[in-house]
């Protein structure tokens, strides 16, 4: 049996950089060989096909990403400073980008999980998780007198959600601070 002569865990990581640059349909074979540094039969022999490497890439994404939304939420000694903590964050890597590629996860809902049920699987429960991650954040900040009881804190956390995944869409052909500084302190105002 042969070995891999690379770390899936990078090969993974600059797929996530190609996908997330050019999207799923775009990037072609030729384009993962180049990008990624290994051969065909590389890829085939690690991940199957493309489509198995652009779902083994996403799966990566999520994981991590989502990992930081929890811990931040988890750790924090106030709800509503960990929700604009968390926004400020979307704000920061939105305006920085030089190349502005919205969200990999976000894309991949956009272009590929409309027509492709493994992905909307992966990507519905990864929404679900961060959803959960802020119900329950605000569902403490509401226990604690931090947040007002008068409003769902499922639908609070819905909200917050869409929030951030409209900042993320705007983000490829939007760079205007005041814009998201906007979205930010009303989404913020919600918690009130």
């Amino acid at each position: 049996m042969r070995t891999k002569d690379f770390n899936e865990t990078e090969i993974l990581r600059k797929a996530i950089t190609l996908f997330w640059q050019k999207g799923y349909h775009a990037t072609s074979l030729y384009d993962l060989i180049e990008g990624l540094g290994i051969g065909r039969s590389s890829i085939y022999h690690a991940f199957g096909d493309k489509h198995n490497l652009f779902l083994k890439a996403l799966e990566l994404y999520q994981q991590e990403a989502t990992a930081r939304i929890k811990e931040l939420l988890n750790n924090a000694s106030s709800v509503k400073a960990a929700v604009a903590q968390l926004l400020q964050q979307v704000v920061k890597a939105v305006l920085t980008d030089a190349c502005p590629k919205g969200c990999f996860k976000i894309n991949s809902e956009v272009e590929v999980a409309a027509n492709d049920e493994l992905i909307k699987k992966l990507v519905a429960e990864d929404d679900l998780i961060i959803e959960d991650a802020l119900y329950q954040a605000i569902k403490k900040g509401q226990d604690n007198g931090e947040i007002s009881t008068s409003k769902n804190p499922k639908a609070l956390a819905s909200f917050i959600c869409n929030a951030v995944t409209g900042m993320r869409v705007y983000a490829k052909f939007r760079n205007d601070q005041q814009f998201f500084d906007n979205v930010v302190q009303t989404t913020l105002s919600v918690l009130d």
